[in-house]
């Protein structure tokens, strides 16, 4: 286990993945479509529309059976030992930074929340089944308060590792509420994509998914080779006080990769203690993960950051408590090869 502040190096490196990224550095490529896949007419599900429908079991709706750590504890063919494990090297994963609303269609409003809801899911040949990274109903939509300032889709992350051994197959249908009714309710994406293992980098990539009406969404993706997978559970246990209510944001960064991106993975109030959202998290080995939490008080304006550091292993969990100004956060962090 590394704690927060281990080395000056370590703090430098976790500050660093928090600046801003210049825009203009980035390239924004519209992703590999797979026409003729529609929900909306249900294209997706005629088998004989594409061949990648009857390779990735489009017409099954299922989630993915395989769960996350299925290979955390460690084998007895783990040499020479388990934290430093040669038989369990990783492998190539998708890791996916972050979702942003980069363009909504054209009728819809252009201020105000933006309440968003349906699903994205991801479907590699590990088990071909739906693997979401985003789900939600229409009765509980997540709410982007303003898209102008900050238009990013938090995301946990998918209910396991993805595997990028070979092309895996992305799969969406969101849409935007308009009322209580749902007579207004606006498409936002809606379709099929792929993504290839054959990347030429391992940096960060920018791909445009298309909607209807002029709408956009920008996927942030990476494929990182030799990658296991982290499982991250956080408790806050305590809220400072008064007010106990804190606007909480938590990020993620992998130190030691090429790709030094930050992941968000959660945005929200907390107003008591309670556990958050499970994350899972692709990680190259010998590298190290960054969880950095970013607090403030509804009184207190002014923002404090601090953050946890783990050292990536092939097997394993490791846990760390922290008091910070705004609140008390244990974190839980469980490392497994996919295959």
């Amino acid at each position: 286990m590394e704690g927060g502040g281990a080395t000056t190096e370590r703090k430098r490196k976790a500050e660093e993945a928090v600046k801003p990224e210049a825009e203009d550095e980035d390239i924004v490529k519209e992703i590999d479509v797979v026409e003729g896949s529609k929900h909306g007419d249900g294209s997706i599900y005629r088998a004989d529309a594409h061949p990648l429908h009857e390779l990735f079991h489009l017409a099954d709706t299922r989630e993915t059976r395989l769960k996350p750590m299925r290979l955390s504890n460690p084998t007895p063919n783990c040499h020479p030992c388990w934290t430093a494990c040669r038989q369990h090297l990783g492998c190539a994963m998708l890791q996916i930074f972050s979702l942003k609303l980069a363009k909504l269609p054209s009728t819809a409003s252009g201020h105000g929340p933006v309440h968003l809801y349906g699903f994205i899911a991801v479907r590699d040949l590990l088990d071909p089944l739906r693997n979401y990274v985003f789900n939600r109903s229409r009765d509980d939509p997540l709410v982007i308060p303003d898209h102008n300032s900050d238009p990013f889709i938090y995301l946990p992350g998918p209910k396991r590792g993805v595997y990028l051994q070979s092309r895996v197959l992305i799969e969406y249908d969101v849409r935007i509420k308009s009322t209580e009714e749902g007579e207004d309710d606006l498409p936002l994406i809606d379709g099929a994509a792929t993504v290839s293992e054959l990347a030429w980098t391992q940096a960060a990539l920018t791909s445009r998914i298309p909607g209807d009406l002029g709408a956009a969404v920008d996927l942030r993706r990476a494929l990182l080779r030799r990658a296991v997978e982290a499982t991250v559970e956080v408790r806050i246990t305590r809220l400072a006080g008064p007010p106990r209510v804190v606007d909480l944001e938590i990020t993620g960064c992998l130190a030691g990769e090429l790709v030094e991106e930050e992941i968000k993975l959660f945005r929200g109030v907390v107003r008591e203690p309670c556990a958050l959202e499970r994350f899972v998290i692709a990680a190259r080995s010998d590298s190290y993960l960054f969880l950095h939490f970013k607090g403030a008080g509804a009184a207190k304006p002014p923002e404090e950051f601090d953050w946890f550091a783990f050292r990536v292993t092939p097997h394993g969990c490791v846990s760390d408590r922290r008091k910070f100004a705004f609140a008390t956060a244990e974190v839980k962090v469980t490392w497994s090869s996919l295959c």
